[in-house]
């Protein structure tokens, strides 16, 4: 249902109304009858927001759906919202305290132009992170994807899913941080680590050979000569996370797929280098009624007996053109390495000047690259990786 949170102005404040019981929704809408002379039941989205009086009409649909609406000509409806709860507002009090802290801009219940995107906390610095906390199950038509989808289109680069569910994270179809349960006293407490125990992932690579150890993804038993990537579980607490994702030290890999992940921008951008061959088996189907005969890790003998020799490209004909870029934005982003170096080391005083210095440049080159690819219709996406790779490993031309 729309406008599911209203106040009502008997005594007992802000309720959702889709939580209401049935003999007690029936009851609000007998006594709201005359809505505008009655005055019972008021938008809590409009009060909350803009602090602007519109008392609803309550009402069912033959089907048995609950209504709240707007004045005709009053208002548009605002989307499904659940009640924020003590723990809820104990999170993004906390979240925001340590966004400023830090030195980020921070804004609660922030919306975006199109009125109906909207942020627990809205974190600026480097990166805009929409912060969004989920202690209930997501609403059908109002889950996890569908808004981290309508977040990005609104120009945010990340959505930063926490829960401290596990039965939320796992069936929330998108990247989402997993927390320890904390209660609202040890939330409120700045020395109480919270530690994320999902969702946060190091990038870990090696040459695929029978020395490595690791079982080859091409059953290999030898191995191929490739570099291969997988992940493996990491740690951080929830604060140094709200420090760092807005400053793009941590960024959120696959956020639209419940298998993504949250990282470190340097093994972020391992994996980016190696997400277009990422390690699939091969497909290989026994006949009926015959079962390869594995071992050493699973491997068969069949595969062991194959030539081991690493594998060039097989469609280098196919492989797509790389991403050229200007040189203008391959110069700011070795400014922003220049910078970022220079903070080893420091501390106090010095870090602060320095650690602004450095997010000046990445804020000018973050810029610059989206002015290209706007200007030119590429992928934002493929434009930065581009200049970075560029910035990172000088070809002769440069």
């Amino acid at each position: 249902m729309h406008n599911n949170l209203i106040y009502l102005t008997d005594g007992r404040g802000k309720v959702d109304a889709s939580l209401l019981s049935g003999t007690t929704w029936d009851q609000l809408v007998v006594g709201n009858r005359d809505s505008t002379r009655r005055q019972l039941v008021k938008c809590a989205w409009c009060w909350d927001e803009d602090r602007v009086t519109h008392w609803m009409r309550t009402y069912s649909l033959a089907n048995g759906t609950r209504v709240v609406a707007h004045q005709p000509g009053e208002a548009a409806d605002h989307p499904y919202r659940a009640l924020e709860s003590e723990e809820h507002k104990a999170y993004c009090d906390r979240v925001e305290r340590v966004g400023v802290t830090e030195g980020f801009k921070a804004r609660r219940e922030a919306r975006a132009g199109d009125g109906l995107t909207r942020s627990d906390v809205l974190l600026v610095g480097f990166r805009q992170v929409s912060y969004e906390m989920q202690h209930s199950p997501f609403k059908p038509g109002y889950g996890a994807t569908e808004r981290t989808r309508r977040t990005l289109a609104a120009q945010r680069d990340a959505v930063a899913w926490h829960t401290d569910s596990s039965l939320i994270a796992d069936r929330a179809r998108v990247a989402m941080l997993r927390s320890n349960q904390a209660r609202r006293p040890q939330i409120e407490n700045p020395r109480y680590a919270i530690r994320i125990l999902g969702g946060y992932r190091k990038v870990v690579t090696w040459d695929c050979s029978a020395r490595e150890g690791h079982r080859c993804p091409r059953r290999r038993f030898a191995g191929c000569g490739e570099v291969h990537v997988r992940t493996e579980p990491s740690g951080v607490t929830l604060d140094d996370f709200i420090r760092q994702a807005p400053a793009g030290l941590i960024l959120p890999v696959q956020p639209l797929d419940r298998l993504g992940f949250w990282t470190t921008i340097r093994e972020f951008q391992i994996w980016m280098e190696h997400a277009n061959r990422l390690d699939r088996p091969p497909d290989r189907r026994a006949a009926p009624g015959r079962h390869a005969q594995h071992e050493a890790e699973g491997h068969s003998r069949r595969t062991a007996a194959e030539d081991h020799a690493p594998a060039g490209p097989q469609h280098a004909g196919s492989a797509p053109a790389p991403v050229q870029v200007p040189d203008e934005l391959v110069t700011l982003q070795r400014a922003v390495l220049q910078e970022h170096a220079q903070l080893a080391g420091l501390d106090g005083s010095a870090h602060t000047v320095q650690w602004k210095r450095w997010r000046t440049a990445a804020e000018a080159f973050q810029a610059a690259v989206t002015k290209y690819a706007t200007r030119t219709g590429m992928s934002r996406h493929e434009v930065e990786q581009a200049a970075k790779r560029a910035a990172r490993h000088p070809g002769p031309s440069r």
